[in-house]
């Protein structure tokens, strides 16, 4: 299988860009849950943010991506569009239906509109294949030579809810889209040294981690430990959850949008991670290495290194507490190339993974293999003693990196 891609680089620390846009990888479950987030009010307009994020991003990466592979004919930018939308795990898309006035693009498989029913577990009253329709609008603006907002998406069918294949019908528009911000400011200093006090040898999994086959399959799918991943764009997480936080506390629920998009983070960790833990792949690699729980935490957080969020490091691990410093964090990054210095933390996703780690590996035991499913979830992030992340500072706040600190409910510092 032959794809034309442009070269994915690392940047930064823990960073990797394609198309001058940083790439991280997020799995079925928290795109479920951070988009079901941002939709819980309708009155907030978040439909349109999603899908003019999705545009931005991807409007940003396949001008820069089609420019650095030399593609020029409409035929061959198109083409090369469908393949990093398969690429990153997104499913198949069709653009022969479609003309510089527009027409119909087809999905025939789609992350969005397909696989964010396992998390859900129900039906969906609304189409879920937003980013797939800005998606279609960036990809037909680049192969035509025409701006960002150049068409606009006037009828939707999507598998979430029935149909058998996605269509996207898009006509010429004059709309404005955000400008993408790429990687953002990086960290002036290294990483700290990664700890001695663990059994688990980084270099080791993230070498085992570099040799797995990571991209989209013939669907267009990433099946990877339990869970269909994809090789997402940072700025459109970041843009639709800071948009998010800034419309709710226009209405006075600032703290509230806050918390909602770290319980997002809750059941990234509870799924991506607890996924991970219980995989074949952590079983060959990473499980003989840990002799204690401590090792299991050290183990979670080598992988994490692998997946463009930026570095961390274990800098406090005991009983009652777990610290974890992030060198370019990309929810860091991302807000302060957006809008400069923050006034509190931001990395949201961030705070709900490192306590997510204590709450699989001390409460839940995930050694013992248990089923994600809700009744583990509850037992481990809704019991009595689940860890909270209670202390936190960020580098978009100014500090030189970010410090996410997790300690059991109702236990003080």
């Amino acid at each position: 299988m032959t794809r034309r891609i442009a070269e994915i680089r690392s940047r930064g620390q823990g960073r990797r860009v394609l198309g001058g846009q940083p790439l991280v990888f997020h799995c079925n479950h928290y795109n479920y849950w951070l988009q079901k987030t941002v939709r819980l009010d309708p009155s907030l307009g978040m439909d349109e943010v999603i899908r003019d994020a999705a545009e931005g991003v991807a409007y940003a990466a396949l001008s820069e991506s089609c420019d650095e592979l030399g593609l020029t004919s409409v035929a061959d930018r198109l083409g090369a569009a469908a393949d990093l939308f398969a690429h990153l795990g997104f499913g198949l898309v069709d653009f022969g239906a479609t003309t510089e006035a527009g027409g119909v693009v087809r999905t025939p498989v789609s992350h969005y509109g397909q696989l964010l029913a396992a998390a859900a577990g129900a039906p969906f009253a609304q189409d879920q294949n937003l980013f797939d329709q800005g998606f279609a609008a960036a990809a037909l603006a680049v192969a035509h030579g025409k701006l960002p907002g150049s068409y606009a998406v006037t009828g939707n069918v999507c598998q979430s809810r029935g149909a058998e294949v996605g269509e996207i019908t898009l006509v010429p528009a004059s709309r404005t889209v955000t400008p993408e911000v790429g990687l953002g400011p990086l960290a002036r200093d290294p990483a700290p040294p990664r700890p001695t006090d663990t059994s688990v040898d980084e270099d080791a999994v993230l070498s085992a981690l570099a040799g797995l086959d990571l991209t989209g399959n013939e669907e267009g799918l990433v099946p990877r430990f339990g869970v269909a991943l994809t090789h997402h764009f940072a700025n459109f997480y970041n843009r639709i959850s800071f948009e998010f936080v800034r419309r709710m506390a226009g209405s006075g629920l600032l703290a509230e949008a806050q918390e909602l998009l770290v319980d997002a983070g809750y059941h990234c960790a509870f799924n991506t991670f607890g996924g991970i833990m219980t995989s074949a792949e952590w079983d060959a690699v990473v499980r003989p290495q840990c002799a204690t729980g401590d090792d299991w935490v050290h183990g979670m957080v080598a992988v994490v290194n692998a997946l463009g969020w930026g570095v961390w490091r274990v800098a406090e691990l005991d009983g009652g507490q777990l610290t974890i410093s992030i060198t370019d964090d990309y929810e860091s990054t991302g807000y302060a190339a957006m809008f400069g210095r923050a006034e509190g933390n931001v990395a949201y996703l961030a705070s709900g993974g490192v306590a997510g780690i204590q709450n699989l590996v001390r409460i839940g035991d995930i050694a013992a293999r248990p089923s994600l499913d809700e009744a583990f979830y509850a037992n481990c992030f809704e019991a009595e003693g689940s860890w909270r992340t209670a202390e936190a500072r960020c580098a978009a706040q100014g500090h030189p990196r970010t410090e996410l600190s997790a300690r059991p409910l109702g236990r003080a510092s």
